[in-house]
């Protein structure tokens, strides 16, 4: 088996029951390439950064994605503990839930479509980007010695359109049902935890809301709310089966008869804003399913000074402060973070698989791949006596805070001295080196962006 640092053990540890024995040590391996590879992040890329390590064929390292025998939940799970770890026992654990497009140009590529492009996309045209749409689930922890915390991938699935799907014959799914569907696995993995699901309309629906509500005792789901949302009161005591009461207007007119509220919240990027918001509890019905749910929306109010429009939010538990929906909200920010970097640093949309064993698979352990180097991170910092800086920055360029760019130098000088650069002690090959001559080549090695 591939020497691996120490900080690495604890995780490999854990991965030990998923994988078999040669399995295992091909993917260490082959995780280890795509860690340490800069540009595009296929296979061989990968495997030609770790050449030296190489057991066997090199398709062997194609197979862990194509054909290996294991299971992509019991992957999931074993990470997934890992980072519940780091969050104490007695606080809920926030999930933050999107959605991004994996882009792919090839032709033949199992189960590709058109899908909107969130990014290039504006208020009166729509940006179409090919490829696949893959609804994320993310654990929202705070680091050692970072300034925000971090969205921590854990689990997704695929969104099929109703299109794609006649192609390959599965059933098309919606962000919002299959976000049901990780939030259900969740609470089976996790029976004594309870949850907090934060994402926008269309990942957290009304469906989700009255989910939500249903399992009140373990889940909170808070969204974002449309401002011609149906609203109704409390229903009258001498109506013994009436589920609501009167119509109320819509939160875009209620909010100029209610008297609006000045306070200082936490907001995006871990700042702190002052805002004006106003907040009542109501009965939310959807005329589609006939559903009630009761919740406690909150509107921010228009501020052209910051540069804010009225923005609506909702929580599925009416007893929550306002401010802290709002402050939970700004949390969902820390995922498209997340996308971005998966995509500039891991090589996320630059892969070539077209088959659906490998389609299904490639995607979840890249953003995976994020996570993994967190927790390596984690492990770092608390093994090394001395502090991990930034490393990233240059004589024109200062950083005030660490950022994922430091955590993946950080991650990829390890492996670099401690595996990839592994000599005999007899036969010195790195440490003869002159000391500053030493430290130029690993920071080329190891420098994340």
């Amino acid at each position: 088996m591939i020497r691996i640092p120490a900080a690495a053990e604890p995780l490999v540890k854990a991965l030990g029951g998923v994988f078999t024995r040669p399995t295992l040590d091909r993917f260490i391996v082959l995780m280890s390439g795509l860690i340490v590879t800069m540009g595009r992040h296929t296979v061989s890329r990968a495997i030609k950064a770790v050449e030296p390590k190489l057991q066997g064929h090199w398709c062997n390292y194609h197979r862990i994605y194509s054909s290996a025998k294991y299971s992509m939940w019991s992957l999931a799970l074993a990470l997934t503990r890992q980072v519940i770890a780091l969050l104490p026992a007695d606080e809920p654990i926030v999930l933050l839930a999107d959605d991004t497009v994996d882009g792919k140009e090839a032709d033949h590529v199992w189960a590709k479509g058109a899908h909107r492009d969130a990014v290039r996309s504006s208020g009166s045209k729509a940006a179409i980007k090919f490829g696949h749409k893959w609804l994320v689930m993310c654990v929202w922890v705070q680091l050692p010695s970072m300034a925000r915390g971090w969205a921590l991938p854990i689990l997704c699935g695929m969104c099929i359109s109703p299109k794609v799907s006649k192609t390959i014959k599965r059933r098309p799914k919606t962000p919002s049902q299959i976000t049901r569907q990780l939030l259900m696995r969740m609470m089976r993995w996790f029976p004594d935890r309870t949850f907090i699901l934060i994402g926008d309309y269309q990942v957290v629906s009304h469906e989700t809301a009255s989910f939500a509500r249903r399992h009140r005792d373990r889940v909170t789901a808070i969204g974002h709310l449309r401002g011609d949302a149906n609203l109704y009161g409390q229903p009258l005591g001498l109506r013994r089966h009436a589920r609501k009461g009167r119509k109320q207007p819509s939160p875009s007119q209620r909010i100029k008869q209610l008297t609006p509220r000045r306070q200082k919240v936490r907001w995006y990027g871990s700042s702190y804003r002052m805002i004006r918001h106003v907040s009542e509890e109501s009965l939310w019905f959807n005329k589609h399913s006939g559903q009630v749910t009761p919740i406690r929306w909150v509107c921010v109010l228009a501020d052209p000074k910051l540069g804010l429009i009225d923005s609506y939010y909702y929580s599925s538990d009416p007893t929550m402060d306002a401010k802290r929906i709002i402050e939970l909200y700004a949390m969902r920010w820390n995922i498209e973070v997340t996308f971005q970097e998966s995509r500039a640093l891991l090589g996320l949309e630059t892969t070539r698989h077209w088959c659906r064993q490998s389609v299904l698979r490639v995607t979840p352990m890249l953003l995976g791949l994020f996570t993994a180097v967190s927790l390596l991170w984690k492990e770092l910092y608390e093994r090394k006596g001395q502090p991990l800086t930034c490393l990233s920055e240059t004589p024109c360029y200062r950083k005030r805070h660490l950022t994922f760019a430091d955590a993946l130098y950080w991650v990829r000088r390890e492996l670099w001295e401690t595996t990839l650069l592994e000599h005999d002690p007899k036969t010195p090959c790195l440490s003869s080196l002159p000391p500053k001559l030493r430290q130029t080549l690993l920071w080329h090695l190891a420098a994340a962006a």
